[in-house]
């Protein structure tokens, strides 16, 4: 190997140079390799028979002297060597290491006659190069690390700028596209330095993202809704809190507070309330209910508590305010709008009544009052008559008393007990039919005047009812008696009782008017008993009328006024009230107390017979009769003022 020093080749077992004595690393260089392989092993050979190195003057004792190997300035022409030796005391460096001792003449490399001079040549190219090294600048390199660092620095920016939130926000802040939450941060920037338009602008871009992704932002749509509120752009303001309590976060009271304020400060008081109202029902705050109270009108109070009573009652509505009140007794009425105006106090009979009841003030609506009341009215005792039920041969006249209890029995009843020491409830009216129908107002009044039975044969039911002062009906008393006295049993009117060969429904147009002539006509009219139009045909004696069926026009009206014509049981115009309904079934019931009917008999609605009577003093006698296919036959008498028949009338109803 070579010595990294003086480039003496040493052997591979030595420790130290041979010529320098410097201490060799036993881990040989790839140049050492190649110029050991060059010069080959005879260079050692050449080496051991130079003179060993001359003692340098004043360096006796040094430990170590070296040969100044550097060329003489002659040695480009003469090729001498210079072989003087120096010591390192007395110059303080290695030959070779600076550029004034080194020899530019150029060297060959290889096998040389001189060894020497061939190792001091290569060892000077070596240093050489390695001056121009340390010496030169590529500056390639340089530009090619630049332009690394200014693309490392480019990503980073981006990176930073595109995906760190503070490079968002930056980027928000250049007008340039950025995340929602870097939109909403510059929007509440701009409104905390009172750029309003600008902040808005921002907020909305956020919005829009949010929506996009499908992520509402609460906190910034609260912000976007005060910054329409600054700029007093309350519709737009209502329509953000309204999205964030109707489809956000419903049971979140912040947005409902700001609707509350926006509506408030337009006015819009009737409407906070009914915001505020669902504000409770969604959030359970009670401020909401609270502040809801104090905007609307107070509730009206009635003077009578809700409760049971035994009695009628009478109520007034108050409220301190100076507001109208509206009430009502439908439980499915909507106040104020379907409720009666309250002008004077109100009596509850009985029954359960629900009062309601709202002030108004503009358009503020109170919340209602609601009250229930149980009112249940002494109710009389059935009433008792002195005639058993039995059979009887001949006329007889009863009379009516009110119920009465025994005191064992009063014992058993206080609640009835209770009333005996109320007028009102001791204060008794008896009504009474004998026809059959079940008494009411319009039936005859029990006076005292006895109840005449037994006018003709067959069986005749007494029925009767009390009613106290408040209006309370008792039980009804039902007592049937029959009677074997002449005249004997009088049918009632029946689809048998005709007027000559007409049958209504039947007899066709065609019949009747070949029969009792054309007439004049036809008129088309309407009639209240038969659906559709009907053709009415006018004669001297009255008219015809005739509905259409599918098998074409038939009979549905007639009404007569002289002799052409004759009713039913050999009934006539002329004939006087009594000889007509003596024709007919009569129980001889009188007029009732309002006056305006008599009843004749009573099975059903479509099978009765009465006598209306009318105000001017005319009467009209009807009877009606069921048919089998569902239909109703109706036959009227006219009765003037002389109590004489004027007209027969005998019609169809549908």
């Amino acid at each position: 190997m070579l010595c990294p020093d003086c480039n003496t080749y040493a052997a591979e077992d030595d420790i130290v140079c041979p010529r320098c004595g410097k201490l060799l690393d036993r881990q040989p260089t790839e140049e050492e390799e190649l110029m050991s392989f060059r010069q080959g092993r005879h260079l050692r050979r050449v080496q051991e028979e130079l003179p060993p190195p001359p003692a340098a003057p004043g360096s006796t004792g040094a430990s170590r002297s070296f040969e100044d190997i550097r060329p003489r300035e002659t040695a480009e022409t003469t090729g001498a060597y210079y072989t003087r030796r120096e010591s390192l005391a007395s110059t303080g460096r290695y030959y070779g290491l600076e550029e004034g001792m080194i020899d530019n003449a150029p060297l060959a490399y290889g096998v040389s006659e001189n060894p020497t001079v061939m190792a001091i040549s290569q060892r000077n190219s070596r240093t050489k190069r390695r001056i121009r090294m340390k010496r030169l600048v590529n500056w390639a390199y340089v530009l090619i690390a630049c332009i690394l660092l200014v693309i490392v620095l480019a990503v980073g920016v981006y990176v930073y700028l595109t995906r760190t939130p503070g490079g968002q926000v930056l980027m928000a802040r250049m007008g340039e596209d950025a995340t929602a939450a870097a939109m909403w941060q510059v929007g509440q920037e701009y409104l905390n330095t009172g750029d309003i338009e600008k902040a808005i602008e921002y907020f909305l871009i956020a919005r829009q993202k949010d929506e996009e992704a499908e992520e509402p932002n609460v906190t910034g749509l609260l912000q976007l809704g005060s910054a329409y509120e600054a700029e007093e752009r309350y519709a737009e303001a209502e329509e953000v809190y309204a999205y964030l309590y109707t489809d956000v976060v419903p049971s979140a009271p912040d947005a409902y507070r700001a609707q509350v304020r926006v509506l408030l400060a337009q006015g819009r008081e009737a409407e906070a309330a009914q915001l505020l109202s669902q504000a409770y029902t969604q959030t359970k705050v009670a401020n909401f209910r609270t502040q809801r109270l104090e905007i609307l009108p107070s509730i009206p109070e009635a003077t009578v508590l809700a409760g049971y009573y035994n009695a009628a009652q009478t109520i007034e509505l108050l409220q301190g305010q100076d507001c109208e009140i509206w009430y009502t007794l439908d439980k499915f009425a909507v106040l104020p709008q379907d409720g009666i105006l309250y002008e004077a106090p109100l009596t509850l009979s009985e029954g359960e009544h629900q009062l309601r009841a709202v002030a108004v003030n503009g358009d503020l609506v109170s919340d209602p009052m609601v009250s229930t009341y149980q009112i249940y009215l002494p109710t009389p005792l059935q009433p008792d008559s002195n005639l058993a039920p039995n059979t009887y041969t001949k006329k007889r006249a009863i009379s009516l008393r009110p119920g009465s209890l025994t005191d064992e029995e009063l014992e058993k009843n206080p609640g009835y007990a209770a009333t005996l020491d109320d007028p009102v409830a001791q204060t008794i009216t008896m009504y009474y039919t004998i026809d059959g129908s079940q008494p009411d107002q319009d039936s005859p009044i029990w006076d005292g005047t006895p109840i005449q039975l037994g006018l003709t044969g067959g069986y005749v039911t007494l029925k009767a009812v009390s009613v106290n002062g408040y209006g309370k009906q008792g039980n009804t008393l039902e007592v049937r008696y029959k009677f074997d006295v002449n005249p004997g049993h009088r049918k009632v009117f029946s689809v048998e009782d005709t007027i000559g060969s007409l049958k209504l429904g039947t007899t066709t147009r065609e019949d009747f008017r070949s029969k009792y002539g054309a007439g004049q006509g036809p008129e088309m009219v309407v009639l209240n008993t038969v659906e559709g139009e009907c053709e009415q045909y006018t004669y001297s004696w009255g008219y015809a009328s005739f509905m259409k069926i599918k098998s074409g026009w038939v009979l549905a009206d007639i009404r007569f006024s002289d002799s052409t014509f004759e009713g039913p049981r050999n009934t006539k115009i002329g004939m006087a009230e009594n000889k007509i309904t003596s024709q007919f079934k009569d129980f001889g019931q009188v007029v009732g107390a309002t006056g305006i009917k008599r009843g004749l008999y009573y099975e059903n609605e479509d099978k009765q017979g009465v006598i209306s009577i009318l105000s001017n003093g005319e009467k009209i006698v009807y009877y009606r009769v069921g048919t089998a296919d569902g239909h109703v036959w109706q036959l009227e008498y006219y009765i003037g003022k002389d109590g004489a028949c004027d007209a027969i009338r005998w019609f169809y109803e549908r």
